[in-house]
């Protein structure tokens, strides 16, 4: 992984932390273990996917809806 694509998937994962803090109001540390449950995080650092590579919002939704 380049440190481009690090960056990258630790901007996705950032966003979808803040995500879940917002909405299921929590501190960091619970929206991380709620997050390291989801298939999503690990599709978002499996470069092959390309994931990384999309938008926080659509990541978003992507999360919201369940489909990964």
């Amino acid at each position: 992984m380049t440190e481009k694509q690090r960056f990258l998937v630790y901007v996705k994962l950032g966003n979808m932390i803040a995500y879940v803090r917002e909405k299921k109001d929590v501190g960091i540390c619970e929206a991380v273990n709620i997050l390291l449950n989801k298939k999503i995080i690990q599709e978002i650092e499996d470069l092959e996917t390309g994931y990384y590579l999309e938008g926080s919002a659509y990541l978003t939704e992507v999360f919201k809806t369940g489909l990964v």
